[in-house]
């Protein structure tokens, strides 16, 4: 009896241990948790809403808490405008050096209480550039909304000209409805039909900056008038930063200055991990924060080392009301960003050249860069003619995976290099014959022109 009953507490105790390795290999440690491990001392209260860090170029999740939660992104609702702003000058629609000449409505706008601005006098000009400069360093919820008018302006213009190309006066009559258009309105659509284009399944946009919206009085987009807050989740947001520093890379050129002067006005950042800054973390170059009452503090950093760039998603740190949190936020993401790149590296995994992969050779047409855990095994992969390496990982949406390259067959290889010489050596007496041609052309004409002039 004594000894079934050992035998039942020993196996119990097992299922417990277990149990809670299991949990522990599921769960990771929290933020406060890691930061705690990094030499801080933070208390449960400054413990954020959610965290990410992932690979800016493949998506693959390297840490996550929570990421799926429910949050309010704040002025990082400003990455949406600054996306899409973006998108309108890399296709041609909008120059970034166009000037916008700021009226009594835009010093208004900049001078709304209880927000983060810049003053815009009247009278003042800014290009679209230096509108980015301040809304991401001094997170002016003014020049946000202005780019967001401005970026729609350009869009509705470029959906103009396609439509009626015959039109001599389009140009005019267009420029002459944007002034009646709720271009606000417009541009709050545009940003959630782009998150859902993206795959931002828990996103909602009331406005172009993040402000809660009912801060913004009579400026509300006309078709937004509830008093909510943009929200989303850690996943969705590392959805839009990976399409951002991705598709964008010159964002960084504005992100990463510390303390940009902008007619005359230095802003010092608010991003106290940028490289150079504060709280300087090594290889840091973005990208926003955002704060608020409602959404406590949040941040989303871009850090590159050694050829890895990861982004990070920090939401609701702290408490806005009481204890504040801004440093913590901080604290917290530096500590993950440690992490990540002490855990994971960006290494070349297959080379260019004649490989055995599963026991059979084959030819790489290049070589292959993926994130790799350290010390986890992996295997080589073959689908549909492309390799690519495998092991336990997730990424922040189907859409993507690992990256993959081509292989062939040795004796394809060779045939296809075989084809590719012939193709060029049956090129070479065609241009030949049309060269030796060309040439008794000229001289032909030559001969007949100067017998002319003797005549």
């Amino acid at each position: 009896m004594k000894k079934s009953l050992l035998l039942f507490f020993a196996l119990l105790i097992l299922s417990i241990s277990v149990t809670q390795n299991a949990y522990a290999a599921d769960n990771p440690k929290s933020p406060t948790q890691v930061a705690n491990e990094n030499g801080y001392s933070l208390g449960e209260i400054y413990e954020p809403e959610g965290a990410i860090n992932y690979s800016s170029e493949t998506g693959q999740i390297m840490y996550e808490y929570k990421i799926d939660a429910k949050w309010y992104p704040a002025s990082m609702s400003k990455l949406m405008t600054l996306y899409l702003t973006e998108k309108a000058i890399n296709s041609g629609k909008l120059d970034k050096n166009a000037k916008v000449k700021m009226t009594d409505e835009e010093y208004r706008l900049s001078t709304l209480p209880e927000l983060s601005n810049t003053k815009l006098y009247p009278g003042d000009v800014y290009t679209i550039s230096e509108l980015m400069q301040i809304t991401v360093s001094n997170s002016s919820n003014a020049g946000a909304m202005i780019l967001g008018r401005e970026t729609m302006k350009a869009e509705n213009l470029a959906s103009a000209k396609k439509i009626d190309k015959k039109d001599k006066d389009s140009n005019k009559n267009t420029a002459s409805k944007q002034q009646k258009k709720d271009l606000d309105s417009d541009f709050v659509d545009y940003m959630n039909e782009t998150a859902k284009k993206l795959g931002m399944e828990h996103t909602k946009f009331y406005n172009a900056n993040g402000a809660s919206n009912n801060l913004l009085l009579e400026y509300k987009a006309k078709r937004y008038q509830s008093d909510e807050d943009n929200y989303s989740t850690s996943r969705d947001y590392a959805i839009l930063t990976q399409h951002l520093v991705k598709q964008y890379p010159d964002i960084l050129e504005y992100t990463k200055k510390v303390a940009p002067t902008v007619h005359y006005v230095t802003y010092y950042t608010y991003n106290h991990s940028l490289e150079g800054a504060d709280m300087s973390l090594k290889g840091t170059d973005g990208l926003k924060t955002g704060s608020s009452d409602t959404a406590d503090y949040n941040h989303s950093l871009s850090t590159k080392r050694d050829g890895l760039r990861i982004n990070q998603i920090l939401f609701g740190a702290g408490d806005y009301n009481s204890v504040g949190g801004e440093k913590e936020r901080n604290m917290m993401g530096n500590s993950l960003m440690e992490k990540s790149f002490k855990e994971y590296e960006w290494k070349k995994v297959l080379s260019k050249g004649t490989q055995k992969i599963n026991g059979k050779k084959y030819y790489v047409t290049e070589d292959l860069y993926d994130v790799v855990r350290k010390g986890v095994d992996y295997k080589v992969v073959l689908k549909d003619g492309r390799a690519s390496i495998d092991y336990n990982r997730s990424y922040i949406n189907d859409s993507y995976g690992p990256p993959s390259v081509k292989v062939e067959t040795p004796s394809k290889h060779k045939f296809n290099e075989t084809k590719k010489k012939v193709t060029s050596t049956d090129n070479r007496p065609i241009i030949m014959t049309a060269s030796i041609l060309l040439a008794v052309g000229i001289i032909l004409l030559l001969t007949w022109l100067i017998k002319r002039k003797k005549k």
